[in-house]
């Protein structure tokens, strides 16, 4: 089968709205068999709401869905997606931490004997056999939750692309799967997704990142305000192209002016020693951004959480302006004018079910206690002006901090810790899952906080973004720093040469 083969999902006019705001504008979409066809957008496009309709979540107000030329029944209701030939890996990876590689594979499709007992042997096998595919040297006995967060990732993928059919042709919709995977990784997913239209069935693949959606897809369709608004043949556009039809406009320089740092030390770090970090030093001066990196497992994203004290160090010294910390703890660390932004926005960075005014206020909301009582107007009016400062859409304190899209929670985070002028910034992944519209603010965000004074510590994989953004980048290798660049030297290319060298 090839990508000019007949439609093998249709949509017809899709149409939902929340509250009277029309979230989708009837979205007409074709997937053929045997293609991977990108959907891409900025935050709150639309295009999570298309894949809850999809997935019966959401019903639709209007609109049809057509599978392999037969209309699906709407609302769907709980397993008539599958039934259907449409099948997901949602942007929170769709695995069950506190389950085993095995249970997570296999849960619902359990081979038992005629006398209802499972069988281990073979399910286990089954399980290898699944991970082998994906090239992954894991035991299936293995808890979920002990495995690095690319590992869990392409489990979710197995999961949810194992036993399809791909003799009637299903399709198969990925919601931001590489959010979370290095670059090696990135091609076993990748692979794994040719051999599926290979075979004669579709991948839906939905993404912030314009150089993987070049690479993978086939045709690209892109929503804007909820308007489905091109869908064009990857060999007719380019990555600018495709920013100006997200946008609806041309988009100057994606990345900030770097700050000029004033040559005073603020941060300095020596001996950390961590699970994989392995005596770590480095300094950072005061409005210096400095990037940590390397592959996945050496060590460089967990720098961040020990020098906030969010995972234990085995050893090691840290100062602040001279001062050393007396322990590494969050508290002592926030008490010493540090700032520390997870990557995993979900579960460590922010409260997804408190309201944004809670999430904002929550770093120092004790400044609103006046002779023992909240001064809920003055929390109310210190939030609406970060809001407002940093371009949260909407700006409303009172919308929990999940209905949010990605982008405008990462700001609202980041204006969560800057409203208290930290000394010390440390990000993880601070553009993870963000679109190309909020990306900038958010680097301009954390320019303007190191042009105010404040040392930077950035850990991530987007070699890009590092060399545009960063004074310096760190190189790590088996958990130490092994190459510093700077200068002409620091390019996305040089960065990845210099973290894949053996």
């Amino acid at each position: 089968m090839t990508s000019g083969d007949a439609a093998l999902l249709e949509l017809h006019g899709l149409d939902k709205s929340f509250a009277g705001v029309r979230v989708l504008k009837s979205v007409d979409l074709s997937v053929r068999r045997g293609e991977t066809h990108a959907l891409i957008g900025q935050n709150g496009s639309g295009k999570s709401t298309l894949i809850k309709i999809l997935s019966g979540y959401h019903a639709p107000d209007a609109g049809r869905i057509v599978m392999r030329g037969a209309p699906v029944p709407l609302p769907l209701r709980p397993g008539e997606a599958a039934a259907a030939g449409l099948r997901f890996l949602h942007q929170d990876i769709g695995v069950v931490r506190t389950m085993t590689v095995l249970e997570n594979l296999r849960i619902g499709r359990f081979r038992t004997s005629p006398y209802g007992r499972l069988l281990w042997r073979s399910e286990r096998e089954a399980a290898k056999a699944i991970l082998a595919q994906l090239q992954l040297d894991i035991d299936p006995d293995m808890p979920v939750r002990d495995l690095p967060g690319a590992e869990r990732a392409l489990i979710g993928f197995a999961r949810a692309s194992q036993e399809m059919d791909h003799a009637r042709g299903e399709a198969l919709i990925l919601d931001e799967p590489t959010a979370f995977l290095p670059g090696p990784s990135v091609e076993k997913l990748f692979a794994a997704i040719r051999e599926i239209t290979r075979r004669g069935s579709a991948v839906v693949f939905v993404s912030h990142r314009l150089d993987e959606v070049m690479a993978i897809a086939d045709r690209i369709s892109i929503l804007r305000d909820g308007a489905l608004v091109e869908t064009v043949a990857k060999a007719d556009t380019n990555e600018r192209k495709l920013v100006t039809a997200m946008l609806g406009r041309e988009m100057d320089a994606l990345y900030p002016t770097r700050p000029a740092a004033s040559g005073e030390r603020m941060l300095g770090v020596e001996g950390l020693t961590g699970r994989i970090a392995s005596n770590v030093a480095f300094t950072v001066q005061k409005g210096e951004i400095v990037g940590l990196t390397g592959l996945l497992g050496m060590g460089h994203d967990e720098v961040p959480y020990l020098l906030f004290g969010a995972q234990p160090a085995v050893q090691g010294s840290i100062a602040i302006e001279g001062r050393a910390l007396a322990e590494f703890t969050p508290r002592k660390a926030f008490e010493a004018g540090m700032a520390f932004l997870p990557a995993d926005r979900q579960r460590q960075s922010g409260v997804p079910k408190a309201t944004v005014l809670e999430n904002v206020s929550m770093t120092d909301g004790r400044r609103f206690v006046k002779h023992g009582r909240l001064r809920r107007d003055l929390e109310r009016s210190a939030v609406e002006t970060v809001l407002e400062l940093f371009d949260v859409r909407p700006p409303d304190p009172d919308r929990p901090l999940a209905t949010l899209s990605g982008g405008n929670q990462q700001k609202a985070l980041l204006g969560k810790w800057l409203r208290t002028k930290p000394k010390v910034i440390l990000l993880h992944e601070p553009t993870q899952g963000v679109d190309i519209g909020s990306r900038k603010q958010v680097l301009q965000i954390i320019a303007q906080a190191a042009a105010a004074g404040a040392a930077i510590v950035v850990a991530s994989a987007e070699y890009e973004e590092l060399a545009h953004t960063c004074h310096r980048v760190l190189i790590f290798r088996r958990g130490r720093i092994v190459r510093e660049l700077a200068g002409n030297d620091l390019t996305a290319a040089r960065i990845a040469e210099q973290c894949y060298l053996s």
